[in-house]
């Protein structure tokens, strides 16, 4: 498949990433502003979060690792490579953000049936939320760096998706991991910024700005394109291999510490995980439908002509 200088995205998948955007937008602002969503409670926040992360494990392995590597001209050791970086990049902003602390998000540090986990998970997480005033910055700062990935993760996924035919659905995979997560990640920033007793203004000002992180990631990503001229097929798969990495190292650093966390609950956390691997894939057996029917319909056409 050889790309054109700059990708032109079919009006279907124009369509698609403009909602996509949208939607995401509306979801992560949503997050940081609804009272509802910061009272989940730690229960609800972890089955959640286990439903995600198994969304963003299946993404990252089902559709996004196998985009790649046919981006990438079917080179395995270039494909692991770059899902390596991704991989570890996201894990480097983990470290120096503590980006998904989201213990901080639910109300809780720590489950009332361990008080020795409340010890353990604060450690593991980085300290309670109310570190100090200006503890917001370092997480807006990390996930706002993460946001602008997650742009630029389904522009590419739905550059790639576009291109096999998929239509409406081009991306879809991608962004419903993308919009699963971005209210957790609002939310944590907005119960960091109300222990740090910052203005109801201030913090509506933070979250209108967050929310519109992945749109400029989608955007730059899209112009930033124009440089590689005609390695824009390196490019994409390169964007889409490190972006199956980000994904599986979120997925881990919010599951993992399930495991050895929530044992009270680890048959609710393992169905919601379960669920989320078994969503990821539907969308993923869809697409291929979707592929499928396309090329048919293009070969059948063709042999009227």
């Amino acid at each position: 498949m050889i790309l054109p200088a700059t990708i032109t995205l079919q009006p279907t998948a124009v369509a698609s990433l403009v909602g996509y955007l949208v939607l995401i937008a509306a979801a992560a602002y949503a997050g940081g502003s609804s009272v509802a969503f910061l009272s989940l409670g730690h229960r609800r926040m972890q089955v959640l979060l286990s439903l995600t992360g198994g969304v963003m494990l299946g993404v990252g392995l089902l559709h996004l690792l196998p985009h790649a590597y046919l981006e990438l001209s079917r080179q395995l050791d270039t494909t692991m490579a770059w899902v390596l970086a991704g991989f570890f990049l996201m894990f480097l902003l983990e470290r120096a953000f503590h980006g998904h602390a989201h213990h901080s998000a639910d109300g809780s540090h720590g489950c009332s049936h361990d008080h020795d986990h409340a010890g353990h998970h604060e450690h593991a997480h980085g300290g309670s939320a109310a570190a100090g005033p200006w503890a917001w910055c370092g997480a807006f700062a990390g996930l706002a760096l993460h946001s602008l990935a997650d742009g630029a993760a389904l522009a590419a996924s739905v550059g790639a998706d576009g291109d096999h035919g998929t239509g409406l659905l081009a991306g879809f995979a991608t962004f419903l991991a993308v919009v699963l997560h971005k209210p957790f990640d609002s939310a944590i920033i907005a119960t960091l910024m109300a222990n740090a007793g910052a203005t109801p203004r201030t913090r509506r000002i933070v979250n209108v700005a967050y929310a519109l992180v992945v749109p400029l990631g989608a955007m730059l990503f899209l112009a930033s394109l124009r440089v590689f001229g005609g390695n824009q097929n390196a490019a994409l798969g390169a964007a889409l291999a490190m972006a199956a990495g980000a994904f599986l190292c979120i997925a881990a650093a919010d599951l993992l510490p399930e495991v050895e966390f929530h044992s009270h609950d680890r048959l609710l956390l393992t169905a919601a995980l379960t669920l989320g691997i078994a969503i990821a894939w539907g969308i993923v057996v869809m697409e291929r439908s979707s592929h499928a029917h396309a090329v048919h319909s293009g070969a059948h056409g063709h042999a009227h002509e």
